[in-house]
């Protein structure tokens, strides 16, 4: 089983990277994806749960039928939407098979009028940038986090533990467009009335769990969504994927199927306009390049020399070389990941004086992880000394700043590079291996909520220690 799932994650890996350099320099269009989706096709778990496994390969493939039958393409700004519209059609779903758990919901949404006292000092904080740079979509409950907000809610509610972790894994792995805060944020700006905003940021949070769907295309069309009607999606996916619900809702825990179908981002995000646009750059697409081949070339050798033992090492060490190539790239040059913290701890609390109102909660995602991955990676490097380097040593591009720079003040081409990736640091991490590893790692054990619960070592928590005493990780 561990040298196919080797095998299915790095053939979905080089799908991505190969469409990304073959359409680069052309229009995105949703028929790009086509090989990834034949890979993702021809996928078969080796043991375990095949139930628990449709949850994901049939989403992949219902998703990228039915935005072919809606659109050719979608804009680069409605191109966030696409991986948010598998979980709230999903919990719809399982409201109508499972009437319990619809009423677990109501109760918890009861439980939510009386928070007032969480939601509005976590609201506050968020306002202000109390926790600094955060991920408030992240799967873990961190400090300003939308998991970390429920989780609170949670511990208030007296619902069926099953159900409470499944509300909590539609909040975690499992994605809507749901933020905490963002609404706040917007109708304190207007009105400049806590009060206002706070029932304002409470009546979207009810209506993201009560109505997941309607709710769902209110926010879409509120950012004038038109590459295709959202109506219609949901339709066709709901009707497409209920019959994969149905098989799997007596054995696979709730929490995990309100999470599987989520990871679809490989159609439109990772195949799609950021990453054609980014990689036009040529050392961009050789990093991906690069990193695809250390990958390929360290997974099998981990493999055979017994590193990897399991489907969870799968993914340890597939991110752990990552994030060690990356941490490489930037020791080159002579920057540390500790520089890379400040600078963007820094660019914060600058950027909330002069904008507080103006900035979507969101905004830090995606440089927060890719602080946390360099972090690792300084940490890692000296871990893995069974990895072969060579590939990145005999990179020509990566290895030639004099193509980028005056020769002899070529010192930061790499770093210039690597920034362009801050914003969007999905493949590098790498998204596709990683999916591919949980979903098969669900399988193993369908009936056991892959619920976050460890402690995530946050790079910014390096220089704000005290971030750790607002954790619910601890």
């Amino acid at each position: 089983m561990v040298t196919n799932v080797i095998e299915d994650s790095l053939t979905a890996q080089k799908e991505i990277i190969e469409a990304i350099d073959k359409y680069r320099f052309s229009d995105f269009r949703i028929e790009h994806a086509k090989g990834f989706v034949k890979a993702v096709d021809k996928m078969e778990i080796k043991d375990g749960s095949d139930v628990a496994f449709q949850l994901y390969k049939q989403s992949v493939l219902n998703h990228y039928k039915i935005l072919l039958s809606l659109t050719e393409t979608v804009t680069p700004m409605e191109s966030a939407f696409l991986e948010w519209m598998q979980t709230p059609s999903t919990l719809e779903i399982l409201y109508k098979l499972d009437p319990n758990f619809k009423e677990a919901v109501q109760e918890f949404v009861k439980v939510m009028e009386e928070c007032d006292d969480v939601l509005s000092t976590e609201a506050m904080r968020i306002v202000n940038g109390f926790y600094g740079v955060t991920s408030a979509k992240d799967f873990a409950a961190i400090p300003g986090s939308t998991y970390s907000v429920v989780a609170e809610i949670a511990d208030r509610a007296s619902i069926d533990e099953d159900y409470k972790l499944t509300i909590l894994s539609a909040n975690s792995w499992g994605l809507t467009s749901y933020i905490f805060g963002n609404e706040f944020l917007k109708v304190f700006k207007e009105k400049r009335d806590f009060k206002v905003a706070l029932e304002k940021e409470k009546d979207l949070m009810k209506r993201m769990l009560l109505n997941p769907v309607k709710t769902q295309v209110e926010i879409m069309k509120s950012f004038n969504f038109k590459s295709f009607k959202p109506e219609d999606y949901f339709s066709k996916y709901m009707d497409a994927f209920k019959p994969f619900v149905e098989k799997a809702i007596d054995d696979v825990h709730l929490a995990n199927i309100v999470m599987l179908p989520t990871h679809v981002g490989d159609v439109g995000h990772h195949i799609g306009w950021q990453y054609y646009y980014i990689c036009r750059d040529e050392m961009n697409m050789e990093i991906l390049r690069v990193h695809l081949k250390l990958l390929q070339v360290n997974l099998v050798k981990a493999y055979e020399t017994g590193k990897i033992k399991n489907v969870f090492d799968v993914l340890s060490i597939a991110t752990g070389i990552s994030s060690a190539y990356l941490f490489k790239l930037l020791e080159d040059e002579g920057f540390t990941v500790n520089m890379l913290i400040r600078l963007f701890t820094e660019r914060f609390y600058n950027y909330i004086q002069r904008r507080q109102f103006d900035r979507n909660v969101v905004n830090e995602l995606h440089v927060n992880d890719f602080l946390d991955f360099i972090y690792r990676g300084e940490k890692m490097i000296k871990k893995l000394d069974f990895v072969n380097w060579s590939v990145l040593q005999e990179s020509k591009i990566l290895n030639s700043p004099e193509l980028y720079a005056f020769p002899f003040c070529a010192i930061t081409t790499k770093f210039a590079a690597l920034m362009k990736f801050v914003d969007m640091p999905c493949l590098s991490a790498p998204e596709p291996v990683s999916i591919i590893s949980m979903v098969n790692a669900i399988a193993l054990k369908p009936e056991t909520p892959l619920i976050s619960e460890f402690c995530k070592n946050c790079a910014t928590a390096s220089i704000q220690p005290n971030k750790c005493l607002h954790c619910r990780l601890k």
